[in-house]
């Protein structure tokens, strides 16, 4: 009868008992969060529901806290004569049964009949990345994003927010970050300047909001690569202090951080230590990704640093370095994530406190094997068919439904599943809302709902009642046609995004060896 997303664990519905109603001056209990849900009652409604405490439980909304519910993100809800009844061992578990109360009401006009839910995610990590390193974002629509995130029962932002086309965080003991690196000349859409920053002021109005919305948020300082824009700052940074512009184009740079220089490292520890204080929920992403490390073959500090070390490798170089930031965040009371290192088989010397955001496996999943023995937390977030900035003719609706959310057999060996949204291509919200929507129902829903449940055939039935919840938030989503394309469409669309990529990608690789070449023979 209902048609939830993501799918409870389990739902039970008996016409003939009474349900609930909602009614001009219903109460719901008074929480910080309840405001959300009054919020959404009176625009979808135009009804007034009050917020406060009442003996009495005719026509209420009556959250409680319960130690008895089994999961900590669990609750239950049961909709019982004439009123609703959400329980939970903690605040976030009473927000999540809010979620799906709005569903409930929606699809019944707000006359709900008797029901019975009992309902807990099947992972810890469900997450979506937001890129706003390639183009800025402002404040009002990050928090836009947070409010549909929460409305999916998602619980982690990952928020990408230095990149080589823009530094986006406000560092108060580098000023020169924002006040040149948040700058590039021009972008893949033409020849317009694009700049913006957020101020720490703005970051912790932010993750005010996430938490009141009982989401973390999980920063991202990638490292050692894409930092041209801090190295455009800052070229000591770099192996050969080359003066270098902000990024104009999406692609793998060849100019990363040196990784055989203190004053390196001391630049990246400092940006961490204000990064910290901003984002208190104790885990960062470091990054790791896209490590080109034809420098660092060059660099006579890379090379001295690898002696030192008896390091073999440039790979295990980079291993090092990622280690040591994330020692450091480990003395300060943190955690880190990066992304997985999918070009190297050697990992001995990076430390397995570092958890993966597995974004490909190119050996298979002995690798995974082997990182899950060494005690490494892994999350899912597979290009294919995570990645939501990928056209639908790559990553269809049905592609995401019918993939595997777990990385193994085992669901326990998998921390969480996240969507990503690279920006390269996406210089809006109503390009990112066409992307992201349905595409990330069906990834909460993968998140959430037991094994086994979320298929597209189950997905695309509820497809009707979701897109009637989107509509409630104003979502510029994509219709069946364009979620699940044609023949014709997804071959278009394709070889539009891969003709785009591939030609930016190979002429800057064909400019990049040139250099090599040039700057050996010096």
């Amino acid at each position: 009868m209902f048609n939830i997303i993501p799918q409870p664990v389990s739902l039970l519905v008996n016409q003939e008992k009474e349900g609930f109603t909602l009614k001009n001056g219903t109460v719901i209990t008074h929480f910080d969060f309840t405001k959300d849900f009054a919020l959404f009652v009176k625009n979808v409604f135009n009804k007034n529901v009050l917020i406060g405490k009442k003996t009495d439980k005719e026509n209420s909304v009556i959250l409680t806290i319960d130690n008895s519910v089994q999961q900590d993100e669990g609750y239950t809800l049961c909709c019982s004569d004439g009123s609703v009844f959400i329980n939970a061992k903690s605040e976030t578990g009473l927000f999540w049964g809010l979620q799906t109360l709005k569903q409930l009401l929606l699809q019944c006009d707000g006359k709900i009949p008797y029901v019975e839910i009992t309902d807990y995610p099947r992972f810890e990590y469900r997450g979506y990345l937001l890129d706003t390193g390639r183009y800025f974002y402002k404040k009002e629509d990050v928090k836009r994003i947070v409010d549909l995130m929460a409305l999916h029962k998602l619980n982690i932002l990952h928020w990408h927010l230095t990149e080589d086309q823009g530094w986006r965080i406000e560092i108060k003991k580098y000023p020169l970050l924002t006040q040149k690196g948040s700058s590039r000349s021009h972008t893949n859409f033409g020849v317009k300047s694009h700049s913006g920053y957020y101020t720490q002021e703005d970051i912790r109005e932010i993750v005010a909001y996430c938490h009141e919305r009982k989401i973390k948020v999980i920063p991202e300082f990638d490292v050692p690569g894409h930092c041209v824009a801090a190295i455009a700052c800052f070229p000591y940074l770099s192996c050969f202090d080359r003066k270098l512009n902000v990024a104009t184009h999406w692609g793998v740079k060849h100019d990363i951080l040196c990784a055989g220089k203190e004053s390196t490292y001391k630049f990246v520890f400092d940006v961490l230590d204000e990064v910290m204080e901003l984002f208190p929920d104790k885990i960062i992403h470091i990054g790791g990704d896209e490590a080109v490390k034809t420098r660092w073959k060059l660099c006579p500090h890379c090379q001295k640093e690898m002696e030192k070390h008896s390091l073999k490798t440039e790979d295990e170089l980079q291993m090092l370095f990622m280690s040591r930031v994330s020692d450091y965040l480990k003395e300060n009371g943190y955690s880190s994530v990066m992304w997985n290192c999918n070009s190297v088989n050697e990992t001995k010397y990076l430390s397995p406190d570092i958890a993966w955001t597995v974004y490909g496996v190119s050996d298979g999943n002995d690798i995974l094997r082997t990182e899950l023995n060494r005690g490494r937390k892994l999350i899912n977030a597979n290009s294919y068919p995570f990645y939501l900035d990928f056209p639908y003719g790559w990553n269809s609706l049905e592609r995401v439904c019918e993939a595997e959310a777990a990385l193994t057999d085992n669901d326990n060996e998998t921390w969480g599943i996240e969507g990503c949204m690279w920006t390269e291509y996406v210089p809006n919200m109503k390009r990112l809302e066409f992307l992201t929507f349905p595409r990330l129902g069906a990834i909460a829903e993968k998140a959430w709902a037991e094994k086994g449940y979320a298929t597209f055939a189950t997905f695309s039935y509820k497809l009707n009642d979701y897109y009637r919840l989107l509509d409630t938030y104003n979502v510029n989503y994509a219709r069946p046609q364009k979620a699940c394309p044609s023949f014709v469409y997804k071959t278009a669309s394709s070889l539009w995004f891969k003709r785009r990529v591939l030609h930016w990608q190979g002429l800057h690789n064909l400019i990049e060896n040139k250099k090599v070449e040039l700057m050996a023979k010096n």
